[in-house]
């Protein structure tokens, strides 16, 4: 019997998505800590983080993300001491606020049918991971769903098709639940892109409570070139705490180290008028936003805020992938270990 006592306590979780690594480990791509090598996956754990966020799509054209990459990722985080944060995208492909693209697979079924093909593909995925051993600490039921989920069906566009997301999303949660351990301890999160919207997010959750679905966790993202101040977000984490007594993390975030590029792909920051932050797009500057996102975050009511994922700190520029990121990660333009990396995971 599988037993996850190591979950029963609360956790601050020092996270990164890092389900880039398989593309790079077949590209061979080379990271490094100063001047050696090491997988960058490893470089992620032995710095200190403890989750390891994961996003699964359905039937991805490209292979990457699919189940069997999932598992085996799970497995190498598990074995270097991190827990799965397994982040379900119910999409063939990338799925965030403007893209919720229902399977292939799935695009003509009815609200019955689909509620029913998310809850298997939530119960199979999950079942896989819990029968290997590696049981998730949280599980994340749709990423990024200020639109909604699985559109059409699920795309919110009035407060009537709440019912529609709220069908879907409680199926998703089903699924996990039919899978998981039952003296297991883990969260479940749902995650709202508007990481500086107090407003928005009150809104949102408060109808998501209405109609019954299970969220355990709230989670944001929060880049600040998109999303606004500091103090936006902390307004928002403290809001949402008191209001719905749950615990929150900041599920998503970035920060430049520099506003050069090394490919020849357009970035997402790239002027200092894009970073609405008073940090500068320099290595310190970016350690500094860490460090004042983590006490922003440890400083929620009543102990809610629980951790910081930083989005693919892997992504850099490499031939065979073109990024508008590579200045946004935790590896520099010679894919060596940032100091942005230690302040991440700093106890």
């Amino acid at each position: 019997m599988l037993v996850a006592a190591a979950l029963l306590a609360p956790m601050y979780w020092h996270g990164v998505d890092a389900s880039f690594v398989p593309e790079y480990r077949d590209l061979k791509t080379k990271f490094f800590v100063g001047n050696k090598e090491d997988d960058a996956l490893a470089i992620m754990a032995y710095s200190g983080s403890n989750l390891l966020r994961l996003r699964v799509w359905v039937n991805p054209p490209r292979g990457y993300c699919d189940l069997a990459h999932t598992l085996k990722m799970a497995r190498d985080g598990q074995a270097l001491g991190m827990k799965i944060l397994l982040n379900f995208h119910y999409s063939d492909d990338w799925a965030d606020p403007q893209h919720q693209i229902v399977p292939a697979a799935w695009k003509n079924l009815d609200l019955a049918g689909l509620a029913k093909a998310t809850e298997e593909h939530s119960y199979q995925v999950t079942k896989a991971l819990v029968d290997q051993g590696t049981v998730p600490a949280m599980i994340q039921v749709g990423n990024e769903i200020r639109n909604g989920m699985e559109w059409p069906l699920g795309h919110l566009n009035n407060e009537q098709s709440f019912d529609s997301l709220a069908t879907l999303l409680r199926a998703g949660t089903r699924g996990v639940e039919r899978a998981m351990p039952k003296k297991s301890s883990y969260q479940m999160m749902i995650h709202h892109d508007q990481g500086g919207s107090l407003v928005q997010c009150l809104k949102f959750y408060a109808e998501l409570e209405k109609r019954n679905v299970r969220f355990d966790v709230i989670g944001l993202s929060y880049y600040p070139w998109w999303h606004g101040t500091l103090r936006d977000l902390q307004d928002n984490l403290n809001g949402l705490s008191r209001t719905f007594h749950k615990d929150v993390v900041v599920a998503e975030t970035a920060y430049p180290f520099t506003l050069k590029w090394s490919d020849n792909v357009g970035n997402f920051v790239w002027e200092k008028t894009d970073l609405k932050c008073e940090y500068p797009a320099t290595i310190q500057g970016q350690v500094s936003f860490l460090k004042r996102l983590h006490e922003i975050v440890h400083a929620v009511p009543d102990g809610h805020g629980r951790g910081v994922v930083y989005w693919a700190p892997e992504y850099v520029a490499q031939p065979g992938i073109g990024t508008p990121y590579e200045n946004l990660t935790l590896f520099d333009f010679e894919h060596r270990a940032l100091p942005g990396l230690a302040a991440l995971c700093e106890r």
